[in-house]
Parts: structure tokens; sequence; C-alpha cells
């Protein structure tokens, strides 16, 4: 046997499966442009889906203020948890029992797989649920804070590296991921004050003003994948 054990299937299987990651991510380009306009960013995929989209599935009711956009009739709500406002199906979205296959040609889910028990069976579903060509905006937080509440309503599981989230939707046609803020605004993002108290005053400008003094500052090349989060628009 060589030392690299090449010799050895089970080696050439993980040399294989390590390929395939490397080629998903390599496919998945990660756009910059709205990482500070994230209210754009909504505003234009939003807008897409209420011009293109008959059926619109909104999960974890994570559209809030958007929902307006949609016709009533067109977009339809599933959360595990009653709520107010109540959602129209209370289901499981990691393993649906009521919601129909190939029914949705698009699926609103922001901000809502890091709370349940299994992203990746959720995600499944998600490709279940759309239609031929249906389309997926998602929202994934990166470096982001604990944000469960105290009574666990919903949890605080996981978290998504851009890596991550493209093997996640490896079974998507077309993936592209939108950026939020910056290497140096992230950090500060972890705390809670900073979103709820700097962003809401200044918007995201102040976000955008710290990264440009830290990389002035620091003067070392910072990985421009260090951001608190990801949007992903998604094609079946």
């Amino acid at each position: 046997m060589t030392r690299s054990g090449s010799s050895n299937p089970a080696n050439s299987e993980a040399a294989a499966a390590l390929a395939r990651h490397r080629e998903i991510i390599r496919r998945t380009p990660v756009d910059h442009g709205y990482a500070y306009d994230i209210d754009g960013l909504l505003r234009d995929r939003l807008g897409y889906m209420v011009t293109h989209c008959n059926r619109v599935l909104d999960v974890g009711q994570s559209t809030r203020g958007h929902a307006a956009l949609f016709a009533a009739e067109s977009l339809e709500s599933v959360d595990i948890n009653h709520g107010d406002p109540e959602p129209d199906i209370i289901d499981d979205i990691c393993a649906p029992s009521r919601l129909k296959a190939s029914h949705y040609d698009g699926i609103v889910c922001l901000s809502v797989l890091e709370h349940v028990y299994d992203p990746f069976a959720a995600i499944a579903q998600i490709h279940r649920l759309l239609a031929p060509d249906g389309y997926l905006l998602l929202h994934l937080p990166f470096l982001y804070r604990y944000h469960a509440p105290s009574d666990l309503k919903f949890a605080d599981c996981y978290r998504f590296s851009r890596d991550g989230i493209a093997w996640m939707l490896r079974d998507f046609s077309e993936v592209r991921l939108y950026s939020v803020r910056g290497p140096y605004s992230s950090i500060f993002n972890l705390h809670r004050s900073w979103k709820k108290t700097i962003e809401r005053r200044f918007g995201m400008a102040a976000s955008r003003w710290l990264d440009r003094v830290g990389l002035k500052l620091f003067r070392r090349p910072t990985s421009e994948l260090q951001v608190s989060g990801y949007y992903a628009w998604a094609r079946k």
C-alpha cells in the first residue's frame, strides 16, 4: 500500500466525495452587492416572486412586514407553533404531513432553519414542495448571537457558512448567495445592542463605515466570507 493509501477503495470514495463538495462550493457564487442593503435585496427577490409565482409558501411567517406585497390568495403560511397572526397551517417543515409535493412555485424561509431540529431534512422537504423551476428565498445566520427565548418556544441550534449552505442546496439547479454585513461589523453584530440600537438609528451605513475603518486600521487580509449571514436565491 502506498503512503497516501490510494489503493484503498474507501479512500477513493472519500476523495470523490470531497471533490464533489468542492465542485458544489465553486458553482455557488457569493454576491456582496447587497451586504448593506438587505431591504433592497428583499424588494428585488420578493418582488420577483410576487410577479412570477402563483402559490407561495411562507415558512415560519418569515416574510413578516413584507407579506402585504402578496395577494392574500397567493400566500400561505406554515409554522410549527400557533402565533399572532395565526399561521394558515400548523405543521413541521422537517417532516410535514399536510403540505403537498410540487404545490408551490415560491417558498420564503427567512431566519427559520437555525431553529429547527433538522435543517437538512427541512431543505429536502422544501425542495419536494416546490414545483419544477420553483424559487426559494432563504436566510441563514453565520456569525450571529444566540437568540432562543428563555421558554424555548423555539430553540437556536445551528449556524451556516458559505460552504455548508452550498452543500445544503446542492439539489437545486441554480443557487446564488448574498452576504450580510462584512468582517468587522459581523463581530459587533454579535452584541444585541449593535442591531437593536446602532443599526436601528443609523441603518446599515453604520456597518459599512465600521468595515471600511477596520480594513484601513488593521491592514491585514480578511476573508470576505466572514459575514453575519447569507440570503440564498435558489431555483429547483
